[in-house]
């Protein structure tokens, strides 16, 4: 059974595929933020093509290092990505009530790892302030857990890519 079908259990907890998986009170239909729903919707539409560009993104960067070390803190981005894109998606489910996949949009293999790594910081971090304008937009709090989830991880991957950066620049 796809735990992303319903999201109509109230406050339960799930670990499904290796993350939490917060269930609300399903579709969202109060009349307060109906106004700002479609700019939330197409924030959330915007990060679910982000989290998918950078998974890609971090895929390649892992086949451009021999460097074990390096390897390993680049795939705990590449797996929190995907574990992302999931969330994402469940919560446009419970603000819709429709289930919604975005393909992955064409990214460019980066000239060096070096600056791959240094445009990753800067992407880390600018995910981290769009993810608190969506969560400031979010209508519960189950859902504004997620997203705090998520921005933790983002800071955490930015951290990650600031230490790759001075393990490469130190030696």
């Amino acid at each position: 059974m796809d735990a992303f079908i319903s999201c109509q259990c109230y406050l339960h907890i799930i670990y499904q595929g290796g993350f939490q998986m917060y269930y609300g009170m399903g579709p969202y239909t109060g009349q307060t933020t109906m106004a700002m729903q479609p700019e939330l919707i197409n924030l959330i539409l915007e990060a679910m093509r982000d989290e998918k560009q950078d998974r890609a993104k971090y895929n390649m960067m892992m086949d451009m290092t021999d460097d074990e070390k390096i390897k390993r803190q680049i795939n705990f981005a590449y797996v929190d990505e995907g574990k992302h894109y999931k969330m994402f998606r469940h919560i446009l489910h419970c603000l819709t009530g429709r289930t919604t996949d975005v393909q992955v949009p064409e990214v460019k293999r980066p000239d060096n790892l070096l600056d791959a790594v240094e445009t990753s910081i800067d992407g880390e971090l600018e995910a981290v302030e769009m993810y608190r304008n969506i969560k400031s937009m979010l209508p519960q709090t189950n859902l504004r857990d997620m997203l705090y989830e998520i921005i933790t991880d983002e800071q955490e991957h930015a951290t990650r890519f600031v230490y790759v950066y001075s393990m490469m620049t130190d030696s």
